[in-house]
């Protein structure tokens, strides 16, 4: 905990743990009469559940300016308020930044009596209501057992041990609390957040097993209400984790269900590369870049139509996990899957307005997606031409991009402001290789169609 240090007043009491950094905008404040167990990894008693858990998953966001911790007022008394929100204040001016967002999270009770006569947390905030001290993004409850307490401002409560059920390493903070930070989860962090132990033998692993077999078992021979069960749980979790609702008729046809499955193993789970670096063996696949694909569909449109519509699409598909991405480590692996669904995102979105944003239209810029060669080959059709000038430039794709290539200096952006970047940035991430150089995969562009090829 060397990063968060004693916060004192004047008569030398300790009313806060805090800690800063030389950059970002947010400034989270936790109200809490424990605050002094942001020191535990795992606290004495359920009451410090959460603190330090919010600390070490913000703090190493580069967005993160400040993270302080301070006690709750001892009682309702005006004083007692007061002297808790000047030594905010105090700590607040010393961050020497007018350029911040305030996040105030704030205990019900003080002490562990949940009666009203210690919601002191209550009082606190109707100050901070009615007075405004410091301007203030968002206020919430941080309790315990006051979940379901009333609140006069129809605040949001979020739950300590919700919170303190996310400390492993390679979890995030629970939604609705990133939501409330304003946070946005890139929806492939998403992913492989909520597929971390996906296609494991082991008894933690209950749906998405390794061996397709396991689920075949429920899906296509239900012999009772808990196969029925486990096959509805099977089809929510995936697509509950691409944030994309899959047609029940690419689960009917057991070849189809088996291709989609063995995809993932391509895109997530133990057996990705980007997922863990425990010797996992599988890289982004001709199927895996077909669900990036419709995620980034869905990300800008709102839906997977153009997607969906051949319900026999996944059928034919059985070489559809062949490679088109080297083995890499697992940061450049995610770095490459980030670098093609943002290819994705600028290639659909319309070409007017061809930036990385949503943009919830009703025609897509997608014709059509099919695969050929049993999954070998991917083919995306657009409704533009890569030959044909946009209406936002002169200048086609092609003869933007081709000048670039034969400079001697290629400038390579870290995010994809436009198409032009995409392409450079997944171009560099195929030539990356742990075994050598280049990808046994091919992504390329020609007149109005995108194809995506293995050739191993």
């Amino acid at each position: 905990m060397e990063r968060l240090i004693q916060y004192f007043i004047e008569d030398e009491r300790c009313l806060g743990y805090v800690w800063k950094q030389e950059r970002g905008q947010r400034v989270v404040i936790v109200v809490d009469d424990c605050f002094k167990l942001v020191e535990y990894d795992n606290p004495p008693n359920a009451f410090g559940f959460g603190l330090k858990v919010i600390f070490d998953k913000l703090s190493c966001r580069d967005d993160t300016l400040a993270i302080g911790f301070f006690d709750l007022p001892q009682s309702p008394k005006i004083p007692d308020i007061v002297l808790i929100i000047n030594t905010i204040k105090t700590w607040i001016s010393e961050l020497d930044s007018h350029n911040y967002k305030l996040y105030l999270l704030v205990d019900y009770f003080h002490g562990q009596q949940t009666m009203e006569s210690k919601a002191n947390g209550l009082k606190f905030v109707d100050y901070w209501h009615e007075h405004q001290p410091l301007p203030a993004e968002k206020i919430a409850y941080l309790s315990l057992g006051g979940v379901n307490t009333p609140n006069h401002y129809r605040l949001q409560c979020f739950q300590k041990t919700l919170i303190h059920d996310q400390k492993a390493d390679y979890k995030l903070l629970p939604e609705d609390f990133l939501h409330w930070l304003d946070i946005d989860e890139h929806p492939l962090f998403r992913l492989w957040r909520y597929s971390n132990r996906w296609f494991l033998s082991d008894d933690t692993t209950i749906l998405v097993k390794h061996n397709f077999a396991v689920a075949r078992k429920f899906l296509f021979d239900q012999k009772n209400d808990t196969d029925l069960f486990q096959a509805g749980e099977y089809k929510r979790k995936i697509s509950n984790a691409l944030e994309v609702n899959i047609p029940n008729a690419w689960w009917e046809n057991e070849e189809s269900a088996k291709n989609i499955h063995e995809s993932l193993k391509c895109l997530c789970g133990a057996f990705f590369c980007g997922q863990t670096n425990n010797n996992a063996k599988r890289h982004l696949s001709v199927g895996a870049a077909y669900l990036i694909a419709l995620m980034a569909h869905q990300k800008i449109y709102g839906n997977g139509d153009v997607f969906m519509n051949d319900t026999e699409a996944w059928i034919e598909c059985s070489q559809a996990a062949s490679p088109i991405f080297a083995l890499q480590d697992q940061e450049t692996a995610r770095t490459s899957a980030i670098a093609l669904y943002d290819c994705f995102i600028c290639l659909f979105t319309p070409r007017s307005k061809n930036a990385y944003q949503e943009s919830f239209l009703a025609s897509s810029q997608v014709r059509n997606i099919c695969f050929y060669e049993s999954g070998r080959v991917l083919k995306i059709q657009l409704n533009w031409n890569a030959q044909n000038p946009s209406s936002d430039r002169q200048e086609n794709l092609a003869k933007t991009i081709s000048p670039i290539f034969k400079q001697q200096t290629i400038n390579v952006s870290q995010f994809a402001k436009n198409t032009r970047n995409s392409v450079l940035n997944l171009w560099c991430q195929m030539a990356i290789s742990d075994n050598g150089f280049m990808s046994p995969g091919a992504i390329y562009m020609e007149g109005d169609t995108v194809v995506v090829a293995s050739i191993k």
